[in-house]
């Protein structure tokens, strides 16, 4: 089942080395396929017409692009006006230039030595019992992320005090005994009494992994 495979992912997680980044979602292929066309399209656009003397290869001007906007991710400089929605477009045309075929359920973006890296994201479709990643899911198509390797980082996490940066992964670690691999929060506030709450969902990919509440002690 690890090896399970579409035409589109079920996730793409943009992992920097200090265990932040991105968490996008995609529900289907129309899903996947208009986010990378919302990104590609209007580029390609600019191309039409006669062709003028100098001007790039409108594939590789696209290139550019992508790696122009994931770069700016790995380097936390998103511009407030592409925000996490942005990202996940380039993400989505990123995957759609990699894989011609059928795509991994679940796909890590990494930059090794200054480059982009795609691979399938193996790992999350074991389900260790905790969270590899937790992510905030302000947009349509997911947000920022953090990564845990071990359950002792994951720990550590969830018992520290909250800060702006990481505040869900300490409510996720006092709700929750056991998790699947993927647990996304999405902040609520109730407009009627301006209280604040958290919306939760798990993501098992399809397979046995159980989400366990802390019982009251």
């Amino acid at each position: 089942m690890s090896g399970a495979i579409a035409r589109f992912p079920e996730a793409v997680f943009l992992r920097r080395p200090d265990n932040t980044g991105y968490g996008f979602f995609f529900h289907g292929e129309d899903d996947f396929r208009a986010a990378a066309e919302s990104f590609t399209r209007p580029i390609l656009r600019s191309f039409d017409g006669d062709p003028v003397p100098g001007q790039p290869d409108p594939q590789d001007h696209l290139k550019t692009a992508v790696a122009t906007f994931l770069g700016q991710a790995f380097d936390h400089a998103v511009p407030s006006e592409v925000g996490a929605e942005g990202i996940s477009r380039a993400a989505a045309a990123c995957l759609r230039d990699v894989f011609s075929g059928p795509v991994p359920r679940v796909v890590v973006v990494e930059r090794k030595s200054g480059r982009i890296n795609v691979r399938p994201g193996i790992e999350f479709m074991r389900h260790p019992g905790f969270p590899l990643a937790v992510v905030v899911d302000a947009d349509a198509h997911g947000g920022e992320a953090l990564f845990f390797n071990t359950a002792g980082d994951f720990r550590a996490a969830g018992e520290r005090a909250p800060s702006a940066r990481c505040w869900l992964p300490q409510i996720v670690y006092r709700l929750y005994r056991r998790t699947p691999s993927v647990m996304v929060g999405r902040p609520l506030v109730d407009r009627g009494t301006g209280n604040h709450s958290v919306a939760f969902r798990s993501i098992n990919f399809g397979l046995n992994a159980p989400l366990e509440e802390r019982q009251p002690t």
